[in-house]
């Protein structure tokens, strides 16, 4: 067994697992990780699934350790970053963050939140990919899990709930996946853009002036876009800038002040891609970044 503990570092909160059974240690790259979490070893034996929901505070960091099943990672609204073998998956709630079994991680979360980790036993978790992945949420999968959060399912024995949930499993298989919220690529013409607008995400540069600078066309920059990264040009360079704007907006700048530094000619346009991408108000987030907890009405 082990115990858990949530405890304060500075401004952070670090959830803690002590192990009660030193044999579980282990090491990975000479980090040492929890093997198992006393979550796990609550959760019915023979369980195909099991749902735990939690509540997370601003700045918690939940420590390296691996679970005897693939887990499904959601939070309610907001931002989550899990880091996998040295990758760091970062994810808006639009996303669920997928981690095969026994795979090392630890995981941040900047805003309070609510948390919902699913265990998924075999053979349903074959289906799944068998690395670790940001899988998009539909809004008939957002409905399934919202429904089995609002009535507090953990362990089913219901054979409707079972349904549901293999139909669940069926549709995040049928979303697709992708490695990062913001891929990256090394393609000679592509490589340039993204570096420049890494570098700037102010750059207002258009699709078209950049076909002049790396000597393309717009039809195949559009699809090398399309091809190497899954989204448009315009797509990744939002999430360029919503990642940027989640830095600042914990640094308490001005949303107004934010909107000027990304490029946009007015607060409204940034607030606008802001509530698209993540789901409500920079000033709703900063907000969450507070302690708050509420799901916005607007």
């Amino acid at each position: 067994m082990e115990d858990r503990s949530l405890v304060m570092s500075g401004s952070k909160h670090i959830l803690q697992t002590r192990q009660l059974h030193p044999s579980k240690a282990t090491t990975v790259a000479d980090t040492p990780y929890t093997a198992y979490r006393e979550a796990d070893l609550r959760v019915p034996q023979g369980a195909p699934f099991y749902f735990r929901y939690d509540h997370f505070e601003p700045e918690t960091d939940i420590e390296p350790h691996t679970h005897p099943w693939g887990q499904i990672n959601r939070i309610s609204l907001g931002l989550m970053e899990v880091v996998v073998d040295g990758r760091r998956l970062t994810a808006p709630a639009e996303y669920v963050i997928w981690v095969p079994a026994n795979q090392p991680h630890s995981a941040s979360i900047r805003q309070a939140t609510d948390f919902l980790s699913v265990y998924m036993a075999e053979p349903l978790a074959q289906r799944l990919p068998p690395m670790a992945c940001l899988i998009p949420q539909t809004p008939l999968v957002r409905a399934l899990f919202e429904d089995f959060a609002t009535r507090r399912v953990t362990a089913m024995t219901d054979a409707w709930d079972l349904r549901q949930f293999e139909l669940l499993v069926e549709m995040l298989v049928r979303a697709g996946h992708a490695d990062s919220y913001l891929p990256d690529s090394t393609d000679r013409q592509l490589e340039p853009i993204l570096q420049a607008i890494r570098l700037d995400p102010a750059d207002t540069t258009t699709l078209q002036q950049w076909v002049e600078r790396v000597h393309s066309t717009e039809r195949t920059l559009a699809r090398r876009f399309q091809t190497e990264l899954g989204m448009s040009f315009l797509q990744w360079r939002n999430r360029v800038r919503l990642l940027r704007a989640l830095v600042w907006l914990k640094e308490d700048r001005p949303v107004q002040d934010i909107a000027l530094a990304l490029g946009y000619g007015t607060p409204s346009a940034f607030i606008a891609m802001f509530r698209k991408q993540v789901g409500f108000s920079p000033e709703r987030y900063r907000r969450q970044m507070c302690g708050e907890t509420e799901r916005p009405t607007a």
